[in-house]
């Protein structure tokens, strides 16, 4: 490979990687702000935005590899390959944390279902029976 296609290359992946870190932290912060409801197309796009970015990354892996093992590259692409992997840590980290805000986020809905039925059922109990009076204990 070439240095201008190799430096070419490089930069798009440093790139790629800090793109990925920022959509891992905007997910995870729609995830995890209490005062406004997920946003279900924004999570859905931007996890179709992450698959994207992660397939062109690997495309990019495939092609820097053998210039990468044999360790030699000018000075330029070597310090983009070390910004690149702080950025791919980066990302990395996010989107652990981005897993965990996932669960976390289920477990609170589906806590908050429980109650919900639950007070469904309670109040299914208290039924008008249809003359204006109100039977306890009935089912329904």
């Amino acid at each position: 490979m070439r240095d201008d296609a190799l430096t070419r290359a490089s930069r798009r992946e440093h790139v790629l990687y800090g793109e990925l870190a920022a959509l891992y932290r905007g997910l995870l912060e729609a995830l995890t702000d209490e005062r406004a409801p997920v946003d279900a197309a924004h999570l859905v796009s931007g996890v179709a935005r992450a698959q994207e970015m992660t397939g062109a990354l690997a495309a990019l892996d495939a092609e820097l590899a053998p210039v990468r093992r044999e360790g030699r590259a000018p000075a330029e692409v070597l310090a983009l390959w070390r910004a690149s992997a702080t950025l791919a840590a980066d990302a990395a980290a996010t989107n652990r944390e981005l897993l965990s805000a996932a669960g976390a986020r289920q477990v609170a809905i589906r806590a908050r279902r429980s109650t919900l039925a639950a007070g469904r059922q309670a109040l299914t109990s208290y039924r008008p029976t249809g003359d204006g009076t109100v039977a306890v204990g009935r089912r329904a």
